[in-house]
């Protein structure tokens, strides 16, 4: 079940049952002198993913009492099970920003504001019933916070914090220079690309997002750590330059479907974007990804609202229509 990868680094899967994500990669940097380990982070809060977390604990011979966890994320599949590990006796630290974020009520502002995006009640109503908060914490914890250039020490490892804003507005890497190595969350991923995902109107996280792809392009890696599936053969490089690519192709189709459809919605815009999803049309999607695709869409709304190339109003009915600006 646990992969060792690299020199103390080892890796093994905490399956999210019912998740197109498929399962989460636990990293897990073991001190051979005696010193305390590090673990990144710790699947749902669920059983299925609290039986594998407990797994491989027990198969790479973790200690609570020993052993150090990093959330990369507020994300329930992260941070999910961080109420058990500290029950446990284990110390637990995540990124300031994000703790913050965490205790914000995302989730429900996010049900607020997609009315006003087009959402239909009915969705609003069926997505609040099967809400993220099945698997979030089983109650708060207490974390260690940290900011962008504290430094972690594990198994002969120098770890550098990053803040890369985007898929949450704290998010953070983590970068071991002398072994040119990045622990990097849900910012990269491989054969998959990270939800960005608004859930109001409030903030540019995807202009957010391709600024923190840039800034982390800077950073030599030989060795891309990703909270989930695999890296395959590509550079950590050409990946930042592909997924930024991608994101300047998602905002020239969202521009032209505004301009071809002038007063859209977000939700309607969702509906004309193109989907890596096995569905037959945009009625066939599975609620779950209607409600992302939307928050994405609305994301890259917000970026073209930004910078005055589209422009948003409220209709009558309180909806938020979009129009291309000239």
């Amino acid at each position: 079940m646990t992969l060792n990868i690299a020199e103390n680094i080892w890796v093994f899967p905490i399956a999210l049952p019912g998740n197109p994500l498929k399962w989460l990669n636990c990293y897990v940097i073991k001190d051979r002198e005696g010193g305390r380990d590090l673990l990144i982070d710790s699947g749902f809060n669920q059983p299925a993913c609290l039986s594998d977390l407990l797994s491989g604990m027990e198969e790479l011979g973790l200690r609570p009492e020993n052993t150090d966890v990093f959330f990369t994320h507020a994300h329930a599949d992260h941070t999910g099970n961080a109420a058990a590990l500290r029950k446990m006796g284990c110390r637990l630290m995540m990124g300031r920003i994000d703790y913050e974020y965490m205790r914000s009520a995302p989730w429900e502002r996010g049900l607020r504001h997609k009315g006003e995006e087009g959402v239909p009640e009915k969705m609003l109503q069926e997505i609040n019933s099967k809400s993220a908060g099945d698997w979030l914490m089983s109650a708060p914890f207490e974390a260690a916070l940290l900011e962008e250039g504290d430094c972690l020490k594990y198994g002969g490892h120098k770890l550098r914090c990053i803040l890369t804003p985007g898929h949450t507005p704290g998010h953070l890497c983590l970068y071991d220079k002398e072994h040119r190595l990045m622990f990097s969350g849900d910012h990269v991923l491989f054969d998959i690309t990270p939800n960005i995902a608004a859930a109001d109107f409030e903030d540019d996280i995807l202009g957010s997002y391709m600024d923190s792809l840039l800034k982390i392009q800077l950073y030599p890696v030989e060795l891309t750590l990703p909270a989930h599936r695999t890296t395959g053969e590509i550079s950590f490089s050409r990946r930042v330059d592909e997924l930024y690519r991608h994101h300047l192709e998602r905002l020239s189709e969202a521009e032209r479907i505004v301009s071809e459809n002038p007063g859209i919605s977000c939700y309607d815009l969702a509906g004309h974007m193109s989907w890596a999803i096995r569905a037959d049309s945009w009625e066939n999607f599975p609620v779950g990804q209607k409600w992302f695709a939307t928050g994405e869409a609305l994301a890259h709304l917000i970026y073209l609202v930004r910078r005055g190339r589209v422009e948003r109003r409220i209709d009558a009915s309180g909806v938020a229509r979009y129009r291309k600006l000239s």
